[in-house]
């Protein structure tokens, strides 16, 4: 079953992603944010966040994960964890977690669904791309993909909006997934 296809609107809040800097990204966690740099060239950071071992980085800097206060160098962090990352990211100058042509591609085949997705403490709206066999509330359940990429992406963290998501598409974690609400969209 063919769907039509899904286009990120422009109008939405967020950030537009430049895309300058290869494997800059940022990583939410229960207890802050990393912003950093995949220490190995060539590399997309789903591709490396799905093999499920730590990933080498640079120029680690951590905050909270609201944004509240200032990033600060993170000398100590050289690698992180994927099952410690709740929502992966561009940076604001990094590469998009998803391709235009893989979005375009999903987009053709796939069912789009309307979703609020509660990963404590976040709780993030968009839209989801699966494909017609896949039931979204079985999503909380161990799955051969560790993250799911959600387009045109909202993110709130104690009812405030974070302001620095981008607006073509994050990765959540669905190991720290505890609620799923969807809609199929017409």
């Amino acid at each position: 079953m063919a769907v039509g296809t899904f286009n990120p609107s422009s109008g939405t809040t967020g950030i537009v992603v430049t895309r300058k800097k290869p494997g800059h990204f940022v990583a939410l966690t229960e207890d802050g944010r990393i912003d950093a740099v995949l220490a190995q060239g060539g590399v997309k950071l789903a591709d490396a966040l799905e093999k499920r071992a730590a990933i080498n980085v640079n120029n680690a800097q951590q905050g909270p994960c609201d944004g509240s206060a200032p990033l600060a160098p993170a000398g100590g962090v050289k690698n992180v964890d994927p099952y410690d990352i709740t929502i992966a990211m561009p940076a604001e100058d990094g590469e998009p977690v998803v391709s235009d042509a893989d979005r375009d591609a999903w987009s053709k085949f796939r069912m789009a669904y309307d979703v609020t997705l509660t990963a404590t403490p976040f709780t993030i709206t968009g839209v989801l791309l699966l494909l017609p066999s896949q039931d979204p509330m079985s999503l909380t359940e161990r799955g051969t993909e560790l993250f799911l990429p959600v387009f045109v992406p909202t993110v709130q963290i104690n009812g405030v909006t974070l302001k620095d998501t981008p607006r073509d598409a994050l990765l959540v974690n669905r190991s720290h997934l505890r609620r799923v609400n969807a809609t199929m969209r017409r």
